[in-house]
C-alpha cells in the first residue's frame, strides 16, 4: 500500500493563519536542576501553609469524582475575605484563564483592548487570539497611569496593578477616576501582586459595575503549582463568564488547596512580610551597585542601568546558576524575583563580582 506523501507547506497545516503568525507568550525558564537559584518567574520562595498539603492529601481519596464546577466553597471564602457577593466570584485555572475568559466573552474581532506599556506580555497574545487590536498607552518614567486610557476608544481597558515588569503601582484614587470616567468600558484590574503592595483596589469590583478585579493564589499564597485565580465582578457578568469557561476548570486538588490556604491568613501574611523585608534590603544593595531600581510594590524589582544592555549580565548570572528575567523591549533592565535571604545574598555576591 502506497504511503501518503508528507505535507509540505510554508505555514503549519490545519491552523488559522492568525495563529501561525503569532509568536505566542514565552514563560520564564523552569530549570530541572534544584541547585539553580530561580529568581526569574516571581514565585514565592516560601512553601504554602502546611494545611494545604493535608487538604490535598484528603482530597486525593475522591479523585474518581469531578470537582465542584463552580468551586462554591472557595468562592464563599473569597466573599467573606473581601466583603463581596459570592455569586460575583469566579474561579480560574490561574488568573491567566480568567483573562482569557474575559477576552472570549467581551472582545470580538476588530475590537480594541487598551493597556499601559510595557506590561504583562500575555495581554498582547490574548488580544491577538481574538483577532482584536492592542492599543498600547506608553508609561512615563514614573509609571503613572497613562492619560490616554481616559479617552482611548476601546472596548476593554486592562491595568496590571502593581505592574509587571516594572513592579510599580498607581494609586487607587487614579483607578477610581479611570473607572468613573469610563463607565461605558470594562476596566479589568489585574492584581496578581496586590498582597505585596501598600494598598489594593479589590473592593472597586463592588463599587463600580464596569470593574473586574483579578486575584491569584500563585504569588502571596505560594500556590503557583496549583493554578488558582480569582475573578471578582458583578453576579451578572460572572454568569456570562461561566458560559464560556470549561465546566471543571479548577481541579478538586486545587480547590482543596486553595480553601486551606485562604483559611490560613497568618501564614500568607508572614511570608509577605518576609518578602517585603528582603525586597527592601535587595533594593538598597542594588542601588549601592549602581543600579536604578523602580519603587516596587511586588515580590520582584526592576533594576536598570540606563544606556547599558544587560543581556550579558543576565547570561553571566545564568552561567553561575542564577536565573533572572531579561526583556528585549527593556534592554537596560533585569527583573529580579525576591527570593530567600540566602538566594538574594548569592545573587548580590555574583553581581558584585561581575
Amino acid at each position: 500500500m502506497q504511503k501518503p506523501s508528507p505535507v509540505t507547506s510554508a505555514r503549519p497545516v490545519y491552523v488559522r493563519p492568525e495563529i501561525a503568525a503569532l509568536a505566542g507568550y514565552v514563560p520564564g525558564e523552569q530549570p530541572s536542576d534544584p541547585r539553580v537559584v530561580k529568581l526569574n518567574t516571581n514565585e514565592n520562595p516560601y512553601p504554602p501553609s502546611a494545611a494545604v498539603r493535608d487538604a490535598i492529601s484528603e482530597a486525593c481519596a475522591r479523585l474518581q469524582l469531578y470537582p465542584d464546577p463552580s468551586g462554591r466553597a472557595v468562592r464563599e471564602r473569597v466573599a467573606e475575605l473581601y466583603g463581596v457577593d459570592a455569586e460575583g466570584v469566579i474561579l480560574g485555572n490561574g488568573s491567566d484563564e480568567l483573562l482569557s475568559l474575559l477576552m472570549r466573552a467581551v472582545i470580538a474581532p476588530g475590537d480594541a483592548v487598551a493597556f499601559g506599556s510595557p506590561t504583562y506580555s500575555l495581554y498582547d497574545t490574548l488580544v491577538a487570539l481574538q483577532a482584536a487590536r492592542s492599543v498600547h498607552a506608553p508609561y512615563g518614567p514614573d509609571y503613572g497611569l497613562p492619560r490616554e486610557l481616559q479617552t482611548v476608544d476601546a472596548r476593554m481597558i486592562l491595568v496590571c496593578n502593581p505592574n509587571a515588569p516594572s513592579g510599580t503601582a498607581v494609586p487607587r484614587r487614579d483607578l477610581e477616576a479611570l473607572a468613573t470616567a469610563r463607565r461605558d468600558t470594562l476596566v479589568v484590574i489585574d492584581e496578581a501582586y496586590a498582597d505585596f503592595a501598600d494598598e489594593n483596589a479589590t473592593s472597586m469590583a463592588v463599587q463600580h459595575p464596569n470593574v473586574v478585579v483579578l486575584r491569584t493564589l500563585s504569588k502571596s499564597y505560594s500556590l503557583a503549582g496549583l493554578r488558582v485565580g480569582i475573578g471578582i465582578t458583578t453576579p451578572e457578568l460572572a454568569a456570562q463568564l461561566n458560559k464560556v469557561k470549561d465546566s471543571y476548570n479548577v481541579s478538586r486538588l486545587a480547590q482543596a488547596g486553595a480553601l486551606a490556604a485562604l483559611n490560613d491568613q497568618a501564614t500568607m501574611q508572614a511570608h509577605v512580610a518576609r518578602v517585603r523585608a528582603t525586597r527592601l534590603r535587595l533594593v538598597r544593595r542594588l542601588e549601592e551597585l549602581a543600579f536604578d531600581v523602580l519603587p516596587s510594590q511586588t515580590n520582584f524589582v526592576l533594576a536598570r542601568r540606563p544606556g547599558q544592555v544587560l543581556l550579558p549580565v543576565k547570561e553571566a548570572l545564568a552561567a553561575r546558576g542564577i536565573l533572572v528575567r531579561y526583556f528585549a523591549e527593556i534592554p537596560d533592565a533585569l527583573r529580579i524575583t525576591v527570593g530567600t535571604d540566602a538566594e538574594i545574598d548569592r545573587l548580590l555576591d555574583e553581581l558584585a563580582r561581575l
